[in-house]
């Protein structure tokens, strides 16, 4: 329950070779789950954000010569148990380092998505003592800081992660910091208590449909700050100007990586959504695509060309990804307020599909994104718009979410145009 997902791994199956790692490390201040490898795949939790695995290469007994047998198992554990997400290491715990350029191509010819970054042999014999005691921690830790540091890009990144989760861990501690420090009897019952205020006041009397959500909410503004203050550590300089380079050389982009980029700023995929949270692109329900004319009074391909700024005029438009975008007041969705849902007529449009120049007032349109393998940009139109009731955006299917900052941009465009004063005037010859 107070555990972070484990950063490192150790899988062995000699127990003192195992121990001896896992108790130099944790020297360091570094934690890691070991796993004593005794013929069974069972890992008793998965370790999805894993940065570097220790992995010895003889886990089996009667490996072949080749070791093929040992990859296989390697491969296995990783694929199968550990299931990293994300970037990691595999560093080849053995006797036998020059098997490491091997091993490294298996993996990438069958983990393909789990594969680590790279595979880095580090020889027991050199670290370990006869009775499976490191011999010089120090040596051990920057060896394998070396290793990482090889890979400065990625480096850079989890050096970047390691200050998130410091901006983290802080505010838990602003929370206790409220009640001062001297000693306090019941300090558990106090951050209890404000944890209480601060749901109440995220989300009022709709608190108990998901506590920990409101609190997030709550906490959200502080974590945001810390993190948005977070400044470049003077060790870590050197890091960080090698990990990218220098900025003012850059090729610039194709659209196509630019779409992807933008996808990762300003997408959150479907999982986990329907259409009432805040940001929801959903597809345009039936109820409103089959009397498209009736309801929004022009047919699919006059509104796409005349009002969404699509290329051409003559096709019916019926095979265009229409949508609709969730934009409730974030007062209201935070506190779950009563009422039809409102939604915003979108058109998803191949970037090649869009003309160019000047767009009409009420037309917002997005950065280029990926989105089912194209490039497109999604068009919202502050002139056509409709609601939908609680079950009925529950319903509809989602597509994706617009993430906080590009959400908040639309909104301030519609209300914008929504607000644009008129005024008579009359001109002389």
């Amino acid at each position: 329950m107070i555990g972070l997902a484990p950063r490192v791994v150790v899988v062995d199956d000699e127990p003192q070779h195992l121990w001896g790692l896992m108790e130099a490390l944790g020297r360091q201040g570094i934690s890691c789950l070991p796993i004593h490898f005794s013929g069974e795949h069972e890992v008793s939790h998965r370790c999805p954000h894993v940065r570097v695995v220790f992995m010895d290469l003889h886990l089996t007994v009667g490996s072949t010569r080749d070791h093929s047998q040992d990859f296989a198992v390697i491969g296995g554990l990783l694929e199968d148990e550990i299931r990293p997400a994300g970037p990691y290491f595999l560093i080849l715990w053995s006797a036998y380092p020059d098997e490491a350029v091997r091993l490294y191509q298996v993996l990438c010819e069958r983990l393909r998505s789990v594969a680590p970054l790279a595979v880095h042999p580090l020889d027991k014999k050199e670290y370990l003592d006869v009775e499976g005691n490191v011999k010089d921690i120090e040596a051990l830790v920057d060896a394998v800081d070396r290793l990482i540091r090889s890979e400065i890009e990625v480096a850079a990144l989890l050096n970047w992660e390691e200050r998130i989760v410091e901006a983290a861990a802080g505010t838990v501690s602003s929370i206790d910091e409220l009640g001062g420090r001297s000693l306090r009897q019941n300090r558990g019952a106090d951050i209890g208590e404000r944890l209480r205020y601060l749901a109440i006041a995220a989300r009022g009397h709709h608190v108990e449909k998901d506590r920990f959500r409101a609190v997030n909410e709550a906490l959200l503004p502080i974590l945001a700050d810390r993190i948005g203050t977070l400044a470049m550590r003077e060790e870590d300089v050197p890091l960080w100007k090698e990990a990218f380079g220098d900025t003012g050389s850059s090729r610039g982009l194709a659209q196509s990586e630019a779409a992807r980029l933008n996808g990762l700023l300003h997408l959150a995929p479907a999982e986990g959504i329907d259409g009432r949270d805040r940001g929801a692109v959903v597809a345009l329900p039936d109820k409103y695509s089959g009397d498209f004319a009736e309801v929004f009074g022009l047919s699919k391909g006059d509104v796409a060309f005349e009002q969404y700024r699509r290329k051409s005029s003559g096709e019916e438009g019926t095979d265009l990804c229409w949508v609709l975008v969730q934009t409730q007041a974030a007062c209201d969705y935070a506190q779950m307020q009563p009422g039809p849902l409102p939604f915003l007529l979108g058109l998803c449009l191949p970037a090649d599909m869009a003309r160019s120049g000047s767009a009409p007032a009420a037309l917002w349109r997005s950065p280029v994104f990926e989105f089912r393998e194209e490039v497109q940009c999604l068009h919202v139109n502050a002139r056509f718009q409709v609601t939908l009731t609680s079950d009925e955006a529950c319903n509809a299917e989602p597509l994706f979410r617009l993430r906080e900052q590009i959400l908040n941009a639309l909104a301030y465009h519609i209300h914008s145009y929504g607000a644009r004063p008129g005024f008579i005037s009359v001109d002389s010859k």
